[in-house]
């Protein structure tokens, strides 16, 4: 590609690709499969958001929920409040679950009873 081409196609990239690129370069450089997934972070955080992104957890190793498992500890959290905040009998509370047939009720009943091991020490008060 002669210069004037590369200068041209350069200059039209956006904010977002260049971000992009910076983390595809990064994770070529760094040779670690652990980077491979970087660069579309750029798509996702706005150019500050990435920033402090970077910033924030820079160095950092994490493992991203998925949209299920938050979805887990939400249906946990509705069955606590029935229970714990409303007192309402537990039998009655998974019934009033959106998803009481839900095949992975299991998983949302064993997530509540972690979660009263966790919330016992806190109070929650209405206003």
């Amino acid at each position: 590609m002669p210069k004037s081409n590369i200068v041209k196609a350069l200059d039209e990239l956006e904010k977002t690709d260049i971000y992009s690129m910076m983390l595809f370069a990064l994770y070529k450089l760094k040779d670690n499969e652990e980077y491979s997934t970087l660069s579309e972070l750029s798509y996702v955080l706005n150019g500050e958001n990435l920033i402090n992104f970077l910033t924030y957890y820079g160095g950092s190793t994490i493992k991203i929920p998925t949209i299920a498992e938050l979805k887990r500890v939400i249906e946990a959290l509705i069955l606590y409040n029935y229970v714990n905040i409303e007192e309402i009998e537990f039998a009655q509370a998974l019934k009033m679950l959106d998803n009481k047939d839900d095949p992975k009720l299991k998983e949302i009943k064993e997530t509540y009873f972690k979660l009263v091991e966790i919330l016992k020490d806190y109070s929650f008060k209405r206003s």
